[in-house]
C-alpha cells in the first residue's frame, strides 16, 4: 500500500514533464506552436484514467501485485507517446521524458518489471523516430546532418536506460532488502527485550521457589510416616513428593542453564534426544500418552544443544498436551541436511489466520494462557539455526513442526 502512495506521487512527475513541454511549444517557439486539442485530450484522458484507477486501488486496501503496478506505469508511457506522436516525436527535445516511468519503476518494482519497462520504452522512442506528426515550421531549417544526430540521441537514450535498469534498480532493490532486515532486526531487538525481562522473572521465581518445595517435600514426608498404614494415602503422599522432587530438579536445571556455553558445544544423535525428552516429560505429564517414532535412513542426525532442545520440545509438548490430554504424538525424521520434529495432536486444531500469527510475540490459543512458551521456542530455535511452525494437522489437531540444521556424523 505504501508503494502505491509513492506512484501516485510519483507520477505527478509524469504530468509536470509534460506541462513543461506544453508550455515551451506555446511560448518558447518563435512562431508558438499549439498542438491540436484533441491530441492534449488524449493524453488528459489517459493520464485521468491511470490516476483514477490508482486512486480507487488504494481506496479498496486491496493488495496488489508488482506487474499491475507495472500496467499502471505503461499507461504513463502510452500518454507520454501520444503527446510526443503530436509534437515532433523524437525530435522532440523533451522525448526524454519517457526516462521518467523508467526510474519510478527501478525505484518500485523488482527487476524482471525494470527490464520490461526498459524495452518498452526503447520500443516507444524507436516508433518516435519514423512515426510522428512534425509542428509546422518547427525545426526546419537542420540540414541531412540532423538525422545522424537524432540516431546519436537514441543511442543515449537506450544507454541510459540500460543503466537505470541495471544499476539504480540494483540499488533500489538493495535499499528495499536492507530495510527490510531492518524492520526485522528491531523486531528481534523488542523481543528479546521480552525474554531478557522473561528470563529475570524466571531466575528470581527459580530462586525462591526453593524454599517453599523443601517445606512441602519435608511435610510430605512427615504424613507419608503418620498416615502411612492407609494404603490410598500412602501413594498420594508418594506421587506428592516425587511431583515434588521434579520440580526441585527443574528448578536446579534452570538455574544451571544460566551458562550455555557447555551445552552449545554438546551434540546429541536424534533418537536419543526425543527418548530422553519423553523419559522426562512423562514425569511431569505422567497420565499422557506419548508416542515417539523416527523415520530416516540411519545413522540418525546428531543435534546441537540436546539440553535446550530438549526443554524447547517439553515446553511445546506441554501445549499439545493441554490441547489433547488423550495423547501426544513426537515424529523424528531428517535428511541430508535438515532435522524435522513434529508434535501432533488431536485436539480442537489451528485455524490459518491463527498460524500466521504463532511466534509473532506473545500468542496463545488456550484461554488464560499468556504465550510465552511459543514466544521463547522461536527465540531458541532461530539462536540454533532453526524455526518453528503451526499449521492444521490433515487428520485433525494441530502439528507443531521443528526443523533444525543436521550433522550426519557420530555422537
Amino acid at each position: 500500500m505504501d508503494d502505491l502512495r509513492r506512484l501516485l506521487l510519483l507520477r505527478l512527475l509524469v504530468v509536470l514533464g509534460p506541462a513543461v513541454m506544453l508550455l515551451w511549444l506555446r511560448f518558447g517557439l518563435t512562431p508558438p506552436q499549439p498542438l491540436p486539442w484533441w491530441a492534449i485530450g488524449l493524453f488528459l484522458a489517459l493520464i485521468a484514467s491511470g490516476f483514477i484507477g490508482l486512486y480507487w486501488r488504494i481506496r479498496s486496501s486491496a493488495a496488489i501485485t508488482s506487474w499491475q503496478l507495472f500496467g499502471y506505469l505503461q499507461f504513463d508511457v502510452l500518454a507520454l507517446a501520444s503527446l510526443l506522436y503530436f509534437s515532433g516525436g523524437a525530435s522532440n527535445p523533451f522525448v526524454s521524458l519517457l526516462l521518467l516511468p523508467l526510474l519510478i519503476a527501478a525505484a518500485l518494482l523488482p527487476a524482471a518489471c525494470v527490464w520490461a519497462t526498459a524495452g518498452v520504452t526503447v520500443a516507444v522512442y524507436t516508433v518516435l523516430m519514423s512515426h510522428y506528426l512534425p509542428l509546422p515550421g518547427m525545426l526546419s531549417g537542420h540540414g541531412p546532418g540532423f538525422h545522424a544526430h537524432l540516431w546519436g540521441m537514441w543511442l543515449v537514450f537506450v544507454i541510459s536506460a540500460l543503466l537505470v535498469a541495471g544499476f539504480v534498480a540494483r540499488l533500489a532493490a538493495a535499499l528495499r532488502r536492507r530495510d527490510r532486515e531492518l524492520a526485522r532486526l528491531r523486531e528481534k531487538a523488542l523481543r528479546d527485550e521480552q525474554i531478557l525481562a522473561l528470563g529475570m522473572f524466571a531466575a528470581g521465581a527459580a530462586h525462591e521457589l526453593g524454599t517453599p518445595l523443601s517445606t512441602i517435600a519435608v511435610l510430605a514426608k512427615e504424613l507419608e510416616h503418620e498416615y502411612g498404614a492407609e494404603i490410598s494415602l500412602r501413594a498420594d503422599l508418594r506421587t506428592l513428593r516425587g511431583q515434588v522432587n521434579t520440580c526441585k530438579v527443574i528448578l536446579g536445571e534452570l538455574l544451571r542453564a544460566a551458562d550455555l556455553s557447555a551445552d552449545r558445544e554438546a551434540i546429541q544423535p536424534l533418537d536419543q534426544l526425543l527418548e530422553r525428552t519423553r523419559n522426562r516429560w512423562q514425569l511431569l505429564r505422567p497420565r499422557v500418552p506419548l508416542r515417539v517414532h523416527c523415520a530416516g535412513s540411519p545413522p540418525p542426525p546428531t543435534v546441537h544443544s540436546p539440553q535446550t532442545v530438549g526443554q524447547t520440545l517439553i515446553s511445546l509438548l506441554n501445549n499439545a498436551a493441554d490441547a489433547c490430554p488423550e495423547g501426544v504424538d513426537l515424529v523424528g525424521r531428517w535428511d541430508a541436511r535438515r532435522v524435522i520434529i513434529e508434535i501432533r495432536d488431536r485436539g480442537p486444531g489451528l485455524s490459518p489466520e491463527l498460524a500466521q500469527q504463532a511466534g509473532k510475540g506473545f500468542f496463545t490459543t488456550k484461554e488464560g494462557g499468556s504465550g510465552v512458551g511459543l514466544l521463547l521456542a522461536n527465540a531458541t530455535l532461530e539462536r540454533l539455526g532453526g524455526h518453528v511452525t503451526l499449521s492444521r494437522d490433515p487428520q485433525g489437531g494441530t502439528c507443531t513442526r521443528i526443523d533444525l540444521p543436521a550433522r550426519l556424523e557420530a555422537a
